[in-house]
């Protein structure tokens, strides 16, 4: 298999840990392996559905599947477009551009999970920090506030007191040109939230991601520590409608453990590996490999040729 990795990170360390598991495994497994880094992807418009990577024309024919790390935190719009313009041109690619965009977009993400009767966190989307007296009436503090971009972590604040909460929210909407979300905290989680790696309909692994000491985000990027998690039926069965309800081929569904019952908080088309690995002594690495060839044996299949384009679906 002639596999390409879009990547939208690139930096003086090289690819991502996770991303790097994966060219490692799939090159174990006879597998050619071609990094492409969206910087350097042009898309040409005028004389058909077509890229360039570096100037030179890419072809449907140079690979039998594109694999998104879609590792930006920034408005999906741009970068969003450069998968689709994949898709539009014939590469078969995982995952694809409806399910980036939606999850990128964490006001879309609560949009579609609340919509289809998902269990979520109460939240409110303010835009003007002067109408946070209003908001507020719905939530006891402390609360959580959440930047719409952003990823490992970041962009995520607690306020004890409307005396902390206003700053906050009148800087990042400030900054961020745009709303944030309000939302519950959740005392009972004491700090700890799910993480769930689902995989071609199939959850692959699950780890319990604690806050250290003295923080209350539990991501692992954040020194969060991690363990196997043993996941009830109604968490897994949340976590794979979610993936299909945004379009996801590949995903981390993030979930609270509530006096309530089970609720999604985040779903991240570009999960991290090692921390899930870690604690759940599954090597995800080989599993999302095993995907992949599944993936396109089924497409190799259907077509009747190593190569085709796959139905896409808006």
């Amino acid at each position: 298999m002639k596999l390409g990795i879009l990547t939208f990170v690139e930096s003086k360390r090289g690819i991502a840990v996770g991303t790097e598991g994966i060219v490692k495994e799939a090159e174990s497994r006879g597998h050619t392996v071609t990094m492409l880094y969206a910087k350097y992807v042009g898309l040409v418009f005028g004389n058909g559905k077509t890229l360039t990577y570096k100037g030179q024309l890419l072809s449907p024919e140079d690979f039998d599947l594109i694999l998104v790390r879609p590792g930006f935190t920034k408005d999906p719009s741009a970068p969003s477009s450069i998968i689709k313009q994949f898709q539009l041109a014939g590469f078969p690619v995982v995952n694809g551009y409806i399910g980036v965009f939606r999850t990128k977009n964490k006001i879309r993400t609560l949009q579609m999970l609340n919509h289809f009767g998902i269990p979520v966190p109460k939240t409110h989307v303010v835009a003007e920090p002067e109408f946070l007296s209003d908001v507020t009436r719905d939530f006891t503090f402390p609360v959580i506030i959440k930047t719409i971009f952003g990823t490992h972590g970041t962009g995520v604040f607690i306020a004890e007191s409307m005396r902390s909460l206003s700053p906050i929210v009148e800087y990042l909407t400030k900054r961020e040109h745009g709303p944030v979300k309000v939302q519950e905290y959740i005392a009972e989680a004491q700090g700890k939230d799910i993480r769930i790696f689902v995989c071609g309909k199939r959850i692959i692994a699950a780890m319990e991601r604690s806050a250290k000491e003295g923080e209350f985000r539990a991501n692992f990027h954040k020194g969060g520590s991690v363990l196997e998690a043993i996941l009830s039926k109604e968490e897994r069965d949340l976590a794979l409608k979610a993936t299909t309800t945004l379009g996801l081929d590949i995903a981390g569904v993030d979930i609270l453990r509530t006096k309530t019952g089970p609720k999604i908080i985040e779903v991240n088309s570009n999960p991290g590996l090692e921390g899930i690995s870690k604690a759940s002594g599954i090597n995800v690495a080989e599993k999302l490999v095993d995907f992949l060839e599944r993936r396109y044996a089924a497409v190799s299949k259907k077509s009747g040729k190593a190569l085709t384009k796959r139905k896409m679906i808006e």
